[in-house]
């Protein structure tokens, strides 16, 4: 297990540096640059959206690289398609699902099984690790979710909230 605290303990803004970089399946490579598939990203650019120097996103890296288990998950990486934005553009449902323990087993087999019991095809599920700070769970379905389906997904055990995103 990944645990960004510990990993980056007394270092907060390197922390902030390393979760978007996971967050967004940004890798580094062995040489240091940071990459969004085989295009390179520059840590100006990071440390303008996180609002930090840029010699924070070089030591993050310099720290990244420099320990074996954070080396091997960072050089790994790879970008997932999120279609949330474009749920409605394609005319599908979005849904965003805030648990109560993100930790907690069953959530996403709950959520899908209540969507899939109601006859309603999903295209897409997304879940952030449980050691990001407020993770939740995207789901885009083939069509908008009835109202109805919002009432048995709050009933899903561990659900906190279920956002309507379309």
């Amino acid at each position: 297990m990944l645990d960004l605290e510990k990993a980056f303990s007394g270092k907060g803004a390197q922390r902030r540096v390393a979760e978007y970089l996971l967050r967004n399946g940004i890798r580094v490579s062995a040489e240091g640059e940071l990459l969004a598939g085989e295009v390179e990203v520059s840590m100006i650019s990071v440390s303008r959206v996180l609002e930090v120097d840029r010699r924070v996103v070089k030591s993050t890296v310099r720290t990244i690289l420099g320990r074996e288990k954070l080396r091997r998950i960072f050089e790994n990486l790879a970008i997932t398609p999120s279609l949330r934005e474009l749920a409605p553009i394609l005319g599908y449902g979005a849904i965003e699902i805030i648990p109560d323990d993100a930790a907690g087993k069953g959530i996403v087999a709950g959520v899908t099984n209540t969507l899939s019991n109601a006859n309603i095809g999903i295209r897409q599920v997304i879940a952030d690790d449980p050691m990001f700070d407020n993770p939740e769970m995207t789901v885009i379905t083939e069509n908008p979710i009835p109202r109805n389906m919002i009432d048995k997904l709050l009933r899903v055990r561990g659900v906190h909230k279920v956002v309507v995103l379309n």
